[in-house]
């Protein structure tokens, strides 16, 4: 999905709703006091995205992102590029899932990959984007475990300089990191939550890579993820 980095979006600039969605989307739930701190809006940028079917009410002064909101919140304002870079760009991707998988650095693992939208056109030679939708699971079966590993990577992180938000960015780190990692830091990559976009992803055409611990045979090679040497960071999952 792509969106015009200089248009709008229910009156708002495209990249000022995006940006919302983002940050919005990693709470359950959310009330205006939040909304302001985390945007600067008020009622006014609320009741926009409400009309726009992007949020939607879940109980009195509470709101959450719909689904249409979380595909808005993972478009891409890149401009389009040659199918040989999404291809590239694509081929690193799927080496970056490997690479997750097998790092216990990762909490997380990666279950399913799905490929999806423009990238599916052979006859289109300039791609909005690489539209792809991930389910992400823990990689520790026991709950009350994995609860407790994710804790103790989040006081590595806050040794290492890293700053969580508040309870759920913490309770998420190990999510949140996979994904991080993933999206790699690419325009070209638009990544999408699997589990909660589901149903869009899977109503198109689309291509399953990745599921039940195998790549697909018909799935793009994947570009080997060279190790970096410098020193981590908190923002670095190579240790």
């Amino acid at each position: 999905m792509r969106i015009d980095p200089k248009g709008t979006i229910a009156g708002y600039p495209s990249l000022q709703v995006r940006r919302a969605l983002r940050q919005l989307d990693q709470h359950v739930e959310w009330d205006l006091d939040r909304l302001e701190a985390i945007t600067g809006e008020g009622r006014g940028l609320v009741k926009a995205l409400a009309t726009a079917g992007l949020v939607e009410l879940t109980r009195k002064g509470f709101w959450s992102i719909t689904r249409a909101g979380k595909a808005l919140s993972s478009a891409t304002a890149a401009p389009r590029v040659k199918r040989v870079t999404a291809e590239r760009a694509l081929g690193e991707f799927l080496g970056r899932v490997d690479f997750v998988n097998r790092r216990p650095v990762f909490l997380a693992k990666v279950v399913e990959v799905v490929l999806f939208g423009s990238m599916l056109k052979p006859e289109v030679d300039r791609v909005s984007d690489v539209d792809i939708a991930v389910e992400i699971v823990p990689k520790e079966s026991n709950p009350e475990r994995a609860r407790a590993i994710n804790e103790r990577r989040v006081l590595e992180l806050e040794l290492l300089g890293r700053r969580f938000r508040g309870f759920l960015d913490r309770e998420l780190c190990w999510y949140w990191e996979a994904f991080h990692y993933l999206k790699g830091g690419s325009r070209v990559i638009s990544l999408a939550n699997l589990k909660a976009e589901g149903e869009i992803v899977l109503a198109g055409a689309h291509q399953i890579l990745y599921a039940g611990g195998d790549w697909k045979p018909d799935a793009p090679p994947r570009a080997k993820v060279v190790r970096r040497r410098e020193k981590p960071s908190a923002e670095s999952p190579f240790f």
